[in-house]
């Protein structure tokens, strides 16, 4: 079952990926549309972080045949919706929840 969701009305996936200047890739998703992404948002924590060092481990980007999403030879993977959808990479959201949190708490003290 397919759960509808309105911050993504269409699931779609990465058709192609090819390698370009510095962390962006040339994406080719499968409802036909084409974008140039820069990826440096998306490569933080440990198991980005050599794919983010080293540009020979970079360019082995790929698209795996079952989940349609970048994937890295060390097993990192980057979700479609994020990339298709322009959408913030889980440590951005991750750390502003943590700022809004620590915002209310300054808050609740006063």
């Amino acid at each position: 079952m397919i759960i509808k969701n309105d911050r993504y009305p269409d699931l779609v996936c990465v058709r192609a990926v090819k390698p370009l200047d510095g962390l962006r890739v040339h994406v080719v998703f499968t409802d036909g549309s084409e974008r140039d992404i820069d990826l440096e948002p998306y490569l933080h924590g440990p198991l980005f972080e050599p794919i983010r060092r080293n540009r020979k481990l970079f360019g082995l980007v790929y698209v795996d045949p079952d989940s349609e999403t970048l994937t890295w030879p060390n097993g990192a993977d980057i979700d479609p919706d994020v990339l298709y959808y322009d959408g913030n990479p889980p440590w951005a959201v991750e750390e502003a929840s943590a700022r809004q949190a620590a915002v209310v708490t300054a808050s609740d003290t006063r």
